[in-house]
């Protein structure tokens, strides 16, 4: 009997998985990661919301379909908060969002850089989900104690 694989499927070594055409680890996310993200972190997925936080390794697609490649990733969580994404829709497995890239943190009472305006903007698409499994957009619900 043989088994039926879709020509866009990679083969992956142990320990690794299919993440979007790519071969990544598999790897839990870190207690310390969770807390934190519990903590600080709501999760938003809804048109016209707006992320802050993102889970790691996250990466902005230039279009969803296979082919894609990244123009940005967000690798860790960032307290500085030096970019943001507006959902303008949602598909099955991606978020479409305008990413707005500041030249430096926005956060923690820091203004300067905010009333400068975004240093680049990016339109692309972002996985719903991290490699890690965790949702990938997150806003901060508070800083209180991060500043």
């Amino acid at each position: 009997m043989s088994l039926i694989v879709p020509s866009n499927a990679h083969a992956c070594d142990a320990g690794r998985k299919e993440y979007f055409g790519r071969c990544v680890a598999v790897t839990p996310p870190a207690p310390k990661l969770r807390t934190f993200l519990k903590d600080y972190g709501q999760p938003i997925s809804k048109i016209g919301e707006v992320s802050n936080l993102f889970a790691p390794d996250v990466p902005l697609f230039d279009k969803p379909e296979p082919g894609r490649k990244i123009i940005h990733t967000w690798r860790h969580p960032n307290i500085d908060i030096e970019s943001e994404a507006r959902i303008d829709d949602v598909l099955p497995d991606f978020y479409v969002v305008t990413v707005s890239l500041y030249e430096g943190p926005t956060s923690c009472g820091i203004e300067e850089f905010k009333q400068k305006g975004p240093n680049t903007t990016l339109r692309g698409y972002v996985p719903k989900h991290s490699p890690q499994g965790l949702p990938s957009l997150w806003r901060f619900k508070h800083m209180s104690g991060l500043c």
